[in-house]
């Protein structure tokens, strides 16, 4: 290994350490990826923070893909709908009905299938151009998220948008303070940015969407690496889904606040055995993958055992408190647990259970660590049709299903 790789090593592993310190007290919350599946999850947990006020009081809400959808719509359903530029966000919250200004109205937004029509589309020549691909997914994005663009995000709470750094394989953010990653460094005039690109770039999953190509002129500043070739490689930055590098989204908080909170909505690990030849690598890189997540509950879990920060960690399937409030274990291992991560079209009652399961989760979570208010109002279910597990199973036949399925053809 060459001297200069050795340094580089040290770099990698020191992280970033110039990111800016947080108010004392400060709450970041961080959504992981997983399609509209984590999205609709997650919603469901930012409805409980909201009833109990944690939500008032965030910091930082740092987002990877599926993550990034719902931070991005809550981000313009604030710019939207506050009285005032004057408006915080934390006024903001005090004043709406959160389930009508954002829960509801995010259902139109994953009624949606932004997958199937760019794939299509562009199946024949994907592998050589897949920045095509990409486009029509930021287009989608536009659509929803309109002209909003990143230096139109609020200070407080700093909203990031994380994706992966293909050149230099590190965690690349969007952010109104600045866009790039500590290798590359940061954009000196990264410009009016659109939000739908940077979501865009924050959910392109692979293989299906390939890397977003970044070029800005302007170049960066404060980037680590020095060597001969850095002009040539940050001319030519290509992002990838932020879940590759960090699917908890947890990078931008670490060491900077003093609470953090963790929605994980990733997909669960099976135990199982591959013997067709391309099912075998896929296994290889769920394994990896399951690693790589693992290893970031453990950094996570140690920081917080030291006194790095409290805050507690909630998933999708797991884990669970000895009496949870919401579905059982069997249920979400058996059928909640295997609703697809995916951007095609999510039905009502994938909606609702999905909002359910996020809100209760959340909640038990919050419990455990005593961290909701005597003042916050009793947990209830907000959509109570779908509360009971007969009910569930019957409206969850096929959500596994990515390809041959009813809902390209159901009506709603």
């Amino acid at each position: 290994m060459k001297p200069l790789d050795v340094e580089l090593e040290r770099v990698r592993a020191e992280g970033d350490d110039e990111q800016p310190p947080a108010k004392p007290g400060g709450l970041a919350l961080c959504l992981s990826g997983g399609g509209y599946r984590a999205a609709l999850f997650h919603l469901g947990a930012l409805l409980r923070l909201h009833q109990t006020g944690l939500l008032h009081e965030a910091e930082l809400i740092s987002a990877v893909s599926g993550g990034s959808i719902l931070s991005g719509w809550l981000a313009t359903r604030y710019l939207a709908t506050r009285q005032s530029a004057a408006e915080s966000f934390d006024q903001w919250c005090g004043r709406i009905n959160f389930t009508a200004v954002v829960v509801e109205s995010f259902r139109t937004f994953v009624s949606r299938d932004i997958r199937t029509w760019p794939v299509l589309r562009t199946l024949p020549y994907n592998w050589l151009w897949p920045s095509h691909r990409v486009r029509l997914l930021e287009r989608a994005y536009a659509k929803q998220f309109g002209s909003v663009a990143i230096p139109d995000l609020p200070d407080r709470p700093a909203f990031v948008f994380c994706a992966t750094d293909l050149t230099f394989g590190v965690n690349w953010i969007f952010s109104k303070r600045r866009v790039g990653d500590y290798m590359a460094g940061y954009l000196r005039q990264p410009g009016r940015i659109p939000l739908s690109e940077a979501v865009a770039a924050s959910s392109s999953f692979p293989p299906v969407f390939g890397p977003v190509r970044f070029d800005r002129p302007g170049g960066f500043s404060r980037g680590k690496y020095s060597g001969r070739d850095a002009d040539r490689l940050r001319s030519h930055i290509d992002l990838s889904d932020g879940g590759v590098y960090d699917n908890l989204a947890m990078e931008p908080s670490l060491r900077n606040y003093s609470t953090v909170l963790i929605s994980d909505a990733g997909a669960p690990f099976g135990f199982q055995t591959r013997r067709w030849y391309f099912r075998r690598l896929l296994r290889y890189t769920e394994v990896i993958g399951n690693q790589a997540r693992s290893l970031r509950k453990r950094i996570y879990y140690t920081f917080r055992s030291h006194g790095g920060f409290d805050g507690t960690l909630w998933g999708l399937t797991g884990p669970f408190v000895p009496k949870p409030s919401g579905y059982a274990p069997d249920l979400v291992e058996d059928t909640i647990g295997r609703i697809r991560t995916d951007l095609d079209r999510f039905l009502e009652a994938e909606f609702d259970i999905l909002v359910n399961h996020g809100y209760f989760t959340c909640n038990d979570a919050l419990v455990a660590k005593g961290l909701v208010p005597a003042s916050a109002p009793a947990a209830v279910w907000p959509f109570p049709k779908l509360a009971g597990p007969a009910a569930v199973r019957r409206a969850l036949r096929g959500s596994d299903a990515r390809i041959f399925h009813g809902r390209w053809f159901s009506r709603r």
